[in-house]
């Protein structure tokens, strides 16, 4: 699949290009043409060290975005929203759009402050884009260890959305070796899941930790 990464010069959105480029057909999206070919070029070299031969393009997000099936938006939500705004014109109907997005604030610690008027980051998205599928997925995966190819992972992701769109999600992240995704309802629960993020930094934090996520733990039902 052809998976555009609008803030792919970021952490998770380097972490994501990096996993799926030897996979699918991976473009990295930003503002700036040059920053993001760039971090389409690093990627690729990155991956040439692990002996993975995969070509990675980046370019300005309305020209990463044509042809693409999937695309995330890896960006803090306050960049994420105007960024939604900015390509509803541009974006063909039948692409998936998935959000790792959280909206948070600092008071004496981490808060998780969604708009009043929508309650996620993923509804408030899928208001703007209400042309396309929004999928909400990877708020408890942390960059780092996705960035570190090193690092096996055995991490599970919480995924929200409609059915049909939901499952292609789920099958991008099987692509992933050591990502497990589950399915956690509709896009309305993103709220729940989204709110994981800040808790997991806070502990982290508090325990002297670095990179806390979660794991799904429970009895198969026969």
């Amino acid at each position: 699949m052809r998976i555009t990464l609008l803030g792919g010069t970021g952490n998770i959105g380097e972490g994501l290009a990096l996993r799926w480029a030897p996979k699918h057909d991976v473009v990295i999206g930003s503002r700036n043409a040059e920053k993001a070919e760039e971090a389409a070029i690093s990627c690729e070299a990155r991956l040439s060290k692990e002996g993975i031969t995969c070509v990675l393009n980046g370019g300005e997000n309305a020209q990463a975005i044509k042809h693409s099936d999937v695309v995330v938006i890896a960006l803090q939500y306050q960049f994420a929203i105007p960024t939604a705004v900015a390509i509803k014109d541009q974006l063909q109907g039948n692409v998936i759009v998935v959000s790792p997005v959280v909206p948070m604030t600092k008071d004496g610690f981490l808060r998780y402050v969604p708009a009043d008027k929508y309650g996620s980051a993923a509804i408030e998205i899928q208001a703007i884009l209400s042309n396309n599928d929004v999928v909400s997925a990877f708020h408890t995966t942390p960059a780092a260890r996705l960035i570190d190819l090193k690092d096996t992972l055995d991490l599970d992701v919480l995924v929200c959305g409609s059915e049909k769109p939901k499952q292609t999600v789920m099958e991008l992240i099987k692509d992933i070796d050591g990502l497990t995704p589950f399915d956690a309802g509709p896009l309305e629960a993103s709220y729940m899941v989204e709110s994981i993020t800040p808790l997991l930094i806070n502990v982290s934090a508090r325990n002297r930790m670095k990179n806390s996520s979660i794991r799904i733990i429970g009895q198969s039902i026969e």
